[in-house]
């Protein structure tokens, strides 16, 4: 079955869980809201997934975030919007398709990977690095459909965060976090460049594909 997504039963507690995090975290007034209409729950590889639990328990040792009532490794999940060439998601499609300048079943197929940074937009605020926002509204803006669909996709993945370095004005020559830090977090601030959150994380195996949300 992997790689590939399940969908999620909408009476599911998770199915609930997921769509009340993008309906409470779309922030943007100027964008209306689309309730999610089917989730899905993306799978990964044995070794991908392998791979993740071992850069987290990595960080995990270093940071101690367990024992501070935090989840392992400071794990939190983030949305991520991409460029979707098919209609995966779409009520009855669940195969990947074989395009490869589709950014969505490139990410569920073989994960983030920084080899395609600025690949969007162009640019990284941050630096070279994998760039995901707690604010599903702010996601919107990057997901972008290119076969018609009255729907649209965001991908929610899980996020290996550690100790996260606090910035609020851009810093684009940046390719790791700073010594003693394992992720950056852009923050608002009415003096920085930032009007909405942003979470960046300088190696492939600190993020993964979590759920797919269709809206």
């Amino acid at each position: 079955m992997a790689p590939g997504i399940i969908e999620i039963p909408t009476t599911h507690p998770k199915f609930t869980d997921i769509a009340n995090q993008f309906q409470t975290k779309w922030l943007h007034t100027n964008v209306p809201f689309k309730p999610a209409k089917h989730i899905y729950f993306v799978l990964i590889s044995a070794t991908s997934e392998a791979d993740y639990a071992a850069y987290r328990a990595k960080v995990e040792q270093e940071g101690n975030f367990v024992q501070r009532g935090r989840p392992e490794g400071n794990e939190n999940r983030r949305f991520h919007g991409t460029t979707r060439q098919c209609t995966l998601g779409d009520p009855g499609n669940t195969q990947l398709c074989s395009n490869q300048t589709c950014g969505l079943c490139g990410i569920i197929r073989t994960s983030f990977d920084l080899k395609f940074y600025k690949g969007k937009t162009g640019w990284g605020r941050f630096g070279c690095g994998l760039y995901t926002s707690a604010t599903s509204s702010k996601s919107e803006s990057y997901t972008t459909n290119k076969t018609p669909s009255p729907y649209k996709a965001m991908l929610m993945a899980k996020v290996v965060v550690g100790r996260g370095y606090k910035m609020t004005q851009d810093d684009t020559t940046r390719t790791a976090a700073p010594a003693g830090y394992h992720s950056v977090l852009g923050e608002p601030d009415t003096a920085g460049s930032l009007n909405y959150d942003e979470l960046v994380v300088y190696d492939n195996d600190a993020i993964r594909p979590a759920y797919l949300i269709v809206y």
